[in-house]
């Protein structure tokens, strides 16, 4: 097989976040990253007594636990404020999220989730030794994530 030449660079994606799954806020200018997007399946093993090696079997797939990195600002249309309304309502509100490694354009896959919860969520902290800017990170359940092409 020859080498690929259709790689992507991992600092040009989009990132979006919605509560009705239908209008999203795209949140690309003040988050940084989305990691933890492996998703597992249930397995289990079992011995025999004729053998060495163990029987297995897979089962449903598990629930995943994104997490997505943002730059703390306190601008109500930024990515921070929109997560902290989410994640304060009252039993939390649903989240969708949708991203594209390619930067959203038309025939970019776009990868989006279902209705999920955030369940893990940073408020500001503080370092007087760190010049950097302020990052905060927000977790969400989903139970899966599907694929498209993007077309309009």
């Amino acid at each position: 097989m020859a080498q690929t030449t259709g790689q992507l660079s991992m600092a040009c994606g989009q990132i979006e976040i919605g509560s009705n799954g239908i209008a999203y806020t795209d949140i690309s200018g003040s988050a940084q990253s989305i990691t933890g997007v492996t998703q597992t399946r249930m397995s289990g093993e079992g011995y025999t007594q004729d053998g060495d090696t163990p029987v297995i079997t897979g089962g449903k797939r598990e629930p995943m636990t994104p997490t997505i990195t943002v730059i703390y600002t306190e601008d109500d249309a930024e990515a921070w404020e929109l997560a902290r309304a989410e994640f304060e309502a009252a039993c939390g509100d649903a989240l969708y999220v949708r991203w594209s490694p390619g930067g959203g354009d038309v025939g970019d896959q776009r990868y989006y989730t279902p209705a999920s919860e955030i369940i893990s969520f940073d408020y500001p902290p503080l370092d007087a030794a760190d010049g950097g800017p302020i990052k905060c990170t927000f977790q969400f359940k989903t139970p899966y994530v599907t694929t498209e092409t993007i077309s309009s």
